[in-house]
């Protein structure tokens, strides 16, 4: 067993064992330092173990099953232990311990790290030239991304999971409408060129967390407090966030305006990983929403579009309800997206004709559902019950496949 200090910066947390493969035998915690851990499950006598199991890089997440391989590494877990489990979204690292290394040593936020997964072909940085860390281990989520440094700039590239860059054209259209909805707090992805890889173009987003302020999950805030039978996950959330400093009249505006444009472009993909917190990193108070960020996966992306309103109000989605039209449910101001200050269909159009793999009649289909879900959100502002609107968009389904659809 090799024996590590588990850190928040240079505060000493636990003591851990941990295998040749990287996972977590056993850890003693700092009884002085239990108020810096990271937040876990209430009650938990093995959180640390399942805390640092999710922490490591899926082996689904683009090609790390195959760059694993590539360094002989024994799993995720090996990889985050040979990056000490660094991170660019918090504090928390592993020191060998009598290392003597410091946070100053480490700090990802302001030393130089390892390109070893650069998903764009970018030039990597010599790793003879920067320490041989990254942050990559430590990245959530299956769709190929990775932490780079572009002109100097930290920040994140997002690829696709197919040959079509669709993912990255939504991420520019969630953009786009925040902009013109004139709201401030949403993460802005711009478009890059990709090189060696089967999709055109990827996306870039500058990191929005900092030496101050570090990112807590919505699910990790969801199970730090002992949810009460009498009330959901969502009003649990902001309940929780309140007893750590986050006004609710700050974050259920937030909230709401998520879930209402999530609905717009048909967002289905806000699970509680894509819905977090700042918190101050001396205080340990939550300071405000986390930038809206992962939204790519919208506008029907790998799926059909509905021909109908029925169809289109059966969407399911991953986040505090299972369904659409739940959500909105959870909605009290429907005032807070103007309608009339949305991208238009076109824009759409714009945006998909850049990928010559993507067929008309697909960027046809995703334009006239875009607009159908703009009408029944106006309808549904101006007070109707979604539930009973009748089918009044008459369209013939498609006899392709989808490959058909997509590829000309």
């Amino acid at each position: 067993m090799n024996p590590y200090i588990f850190k928040r910066k240079d505060e000493p947390i636990a003591i851990i064992n941990l295998t040749e493969d990287g996972s977590i035998v056993n850890y003693k915690l700092n009884s002085k330092n239990e108020e810096l851990a990271p937040l876990h499950t209430e009650g938990s006598t093995n959180w640390l173990k399942e805390w640092w199991k999710r922490r490591a890089v899926p082996i689904e997440q683009g090609h790390i099953k195959t760059m694993l391989e590539k360094k002989g590494l024994l799993s995720p877990e090996d990889f985050l232990v040979k990056n000490l489990g660094l991170s660019l979204t918090d504090y928390y690292w592993i020191s060998p311990v009598d290392s003597g290394l410091k946070w100053k040593d480490v700090n990802l936020f302001v030393n130089e790290f390892y390109d070893d997964i650069n998903i764009a072909g970018e030039t990597q940085r010599d790793s003879h030239i920067v320490p041989h860390y990254t942050p990559n281990s430590s990245l959530q989520g299956t769709l190929g991304k990775c932490w780079t440094i572009r002109n100097g700039k930290r920040g994140m590239i997002k690829g696709n999971r197919d040959y079509f860059s669709a993912e990255s054209f939504n991420e520019v259209f969630a953009t786009k409408m925040h902009e013109l909805q004139q709201f401030d707090n949403y993460t802005p992805y711009k478009l890059i060129e990709i090189h060696g890889q089967e999709y055109q173009y990827g996306c870039f987003s500058e990191l929005f967390t900092s030496e101050s302020l570090e990112l807590i999950s919505a699910y990790d805030v969801v199970v730090s407090k002992k949810q009460p039978q009498n009330i959901n996950s969502y009003e649990h959330f902001i309940k929780v966030c309140g007893m750590y400093g986050l006004d609710e009249s700050v974050l259920r505006p937030f909230l709401e305006y998520q879930i209402m444009t999530d609905f717009i472009i048909s967002g289905r993909d806000r699970h509680l990983a894509n819905i977090s917190v700042l918190r101050d990193a001396n205080t340990l108070e939550f300071v405000k929403p986390a930038p809206i960020y992962d939204s790519g996966k919208s506008l029907f992306v790998n799926d059909s579009v509905p021909v109908n309103n029925k169809d289109m109000l059966k969407i399911a989605t991953e986040s505090f309800q299972n369904t659409e039209l739940k959500l909105l449910g959870l909605v009290k101001d429907r005032s807070l997206v103007d309608v009339d200050k949305l991208p238009s269909a076109e824009f759409i159009r714009e945006l998909y004709e850049l990928d010559s793999n993507i067929s008309e009649n697909r960027i046809e289909e995703i334009m006239r559902g875009y607009e159908m879900k703009i009408d029944l959100f106006s309808r549904w502002q101006k007070g109707e019950d979604l539930k009973k609107i009748v089918v009044n968009f008459k369209s013939k389904p498609s006899n392709k496949n989808m490959k058909d659809i997509f590829v000309e």
